[in-house]
């Protein structure tokens, strides 16, 4: 089996270690194999050759497709997924056999995605000096991704976990709640967040207090959440999340309860897989790498939503409409987790699948307490090849039980802009006297 490591160095060469094919083109996530599959239906890795950023892009704005003019190569439904299932993960596969509307349609590979150079100078790093102390903590990290050619399954859980996503962003966020009938619980808030963390790679900010993230959201739908805002500061180490909510009616702010990370609120996510598949205690979970596998991923969903869609065309009863949606075979790490005794969560498994080229994960596997598969997960994003940031069109979360999911991102509108990264917000926009100011 070919070896193969790809390295950007700090002096912006690559570096190439191969034991039976050369291979020395553009910056690859080391660990990932630039060369295709086998069957070559996973092509080698092309970073951004042809993508060229139209003149007129502006931040905020949705970019086009570079690959809009492409075809389904087939479809995946319940009439064939028995001769896929070697190539979907569990919950993907107990998704299309529960529902006959539901496919997936399945792309030509394009692996396109390139981060921008400071995370690879980071990732150098961390080659160099990133290690796992006797508690299981980070130490040495320097941002981005902690251990790109992880060694056992915590290292992996930190790439997963601490992933890059730029030192701050603003974006236009929608929820919305789907019974199994199709009714639709929807909420509308602008989010702003900032990375306090060693993921700021471009500026250093004050942290006495070790924050990881501090976000604040304002809602603007429904009527009665309307002018009412969160702030919520995520830590570096294992405490839970302080949160604040301001209450227009009082005109206060008030401090929230505090909630452990395994906990839910009223959709199909716990509280340690919201915005991301993973961000509580690394030590609640025995971890097991199990190498790589090839999986049919959602990825380069650009045309996922359509600009002024209403939400019963976008959210289908028991899963999204599928028509929109692309995906493409893609090796994938896969990590798998088991709660400890005692840990105090409803997933008793997860298994989580990351993308060789980012580290990114993609598709989410969640056991419940009984070891019965529950509920699954899949982030839809696409490539901004101006920005050279992964932006996320949508994090979905079906309940394989009853049909009910939940899904943030789309009902794309005039208003609406794409996520806005690295935009110079300040520490001081986070804090209790902001969240005062933004509210109604």
């Amino acid at each position: 089996m070919r070896s193969l490591v790809v390295r950007r160095m700090a002096a912006g060469f690559l570096f190439c270690i191969w034991s039976s094919a050369a291979f020395c083109g553009e910056t690859i996530m080391p660990g990932s194999d630039p060369g295709p599959n086998a069957s070559g239906e996973i092509t080698a890795y092309k970073g951004m050759e042809g993508l060229a950023c139209p003149a007129e892009y502006q931040p905020g704005n949705y970019l086009a497709s570079p690959f809009r003019d492409e075809e389904p190569l087939f479809r995946i439904d319940h009439t064939n997924v028995a001769e896929h299932e070697n190539r979907l993960s569990p919950g993907q596969i107990a998704r299309i056999k529960r529902n006959e509307n539901f496919y997936l349609n399945i792309y030509p590979t394009q692996r396109r995605f390139v981060f921008p150079d400071e995370v690879y100078a980071a990732i150098d790093e961390n080659i160099k000096t990133c290690k796992l102390d006797s508690d299981n903590g980070l130490q040495g990290y320097n941002g981005a991704v902690a251990f790109p050619i992880p060694e056992n399954g915590v290292q992996a859980a930190w790439n997963i976990k601490r992933f890059f996503s730029g030192e701050d962003a603003y974006t236009y966020d929608t929820r919305r709640l789907v019974s199994p009938s199709g009714r639709i619980r929807k909420e509308v808030q602008y989010t702003r967040a900032i990375n306090m963390d060693e993921n700021r790679l471009l500026s250093e900010i004050d942290n006495p207090d070790d924050v990881a993230t501090k976000i604040v959201s304002l809602y603007t739908y429904p009527a009665d959440k309307a002018g009412g805002g969160v702030l919520i500061h995520q830590y570096k180490d294992d405490r839970p999340d302080d949160t604040w909510l301001y209450l227009p009616q009082l005109r206060r702010v008030r401090r929230a309860p505090t909630l452990d990370h395994g906990a839910q609120i009223d959709g199909e996510s716990t509280m340690d897989e919201m915005g991301a598949f993973f961000r509580g205690r690394i030590n609640d979970w025995n971890w097991q790498l199990l190498g790589k596998k090839e999986l049919y991923v959602p990825a380069n969903n650009y045309d996922m939503w359509k600009m002024d869609a209403a939400d019963n065309e976008e959210c289908l009863p028991g899963d999204l409409n599928p028509e929109f949606l692309r995906y493409e075979l893609r090796r994938v790490w896969v990590v798998e987790a088991t709660a400890k005794e005692g840990t105090n969560h409803p997933y008793s498994k997860r298994v989580i699948y990351a993308d060789e080229d980012s580290w990114y994960a993609m598709v989410g596997d969640n056991y419940d307490k009984r070891g019965n598969l529950w509920r699954m997960s899949e982030f839809y994003s696409y490539f901004d090849y101006c920005t050279q940031y992964r932006f996320l069109n949508a994090m979905m979360y079906l309940n394989l039980e009853s049909g009910r999911y939940e899904v943030f991102g789309g009902a794309i509108n005039e208003d609406s802009k794409a996520t806005i990264t690295n935009s110079g917000l300040k520490a001081s926009d986070f804090s209790i006297q902001s969240l005062r100011r933004v509210g109604r």
